[in-house]
């Protein structure tokens, strides 16, 4: 391995796929808890966390940020932005078939990015998680 190349924590090599071990439901619903932001889809399978950006360009600092992150946690989400400003991140271990601590691990790295969010949808949301 080349001396810039790191490892994941199970030992694989920066490019090539990981399979890390699939989280036991239990330990999902615990690891949610302190991701309030994110919502487990029906099959278990993936997390989603969505938002309205004020404008085009929170979006985008949003994705570069979390482009950023993904490529140096060698984890990538699937993402969406429709209507210029409606972000939905989906986060699943595609070589794992389900949830992984990688996604876990990224999902709380991106709830740290900065947003700038729609006023109406953050008055929304906010109303919404009190009502929680």
């Amino acid at each position: 391995m080349a001396s810039g190349d790191k490892e994941s924590q199970w030992g694989c090599p920066r490019d090539a796929r990981c399979a890390a071990p699939k989280l036991p439901p239990d330990e999902i619903a615990k690891e949610l808890r302190a991701l309030p932001d994110w919502t487990l889809s029906e099959d278990g399978s993936t997390i989603s966390r969505a938002f309205v950006a004020k404008k085009w360009s929170s979006a985008i600092n949003f994705i570069n940020a979390l482009s950023e992150i993904s490529e140096a946690a060698n984890h990538h989400p699937d993402f969406q932005l429709t209507g210029y400003r409606s972000l939905k991140v989906d986060l699943t271990t595609h070589a794992s078939g389900g949830l992984t601590q990688l996604d876990i691990d990224l999902a709380a790295k991106l709830d740290a990015i900065e947003v700038e969010y729609s006023p109406k949808w953050l008055k929304e949301h906010l109303a919404q998680q009190t009502a929680k």
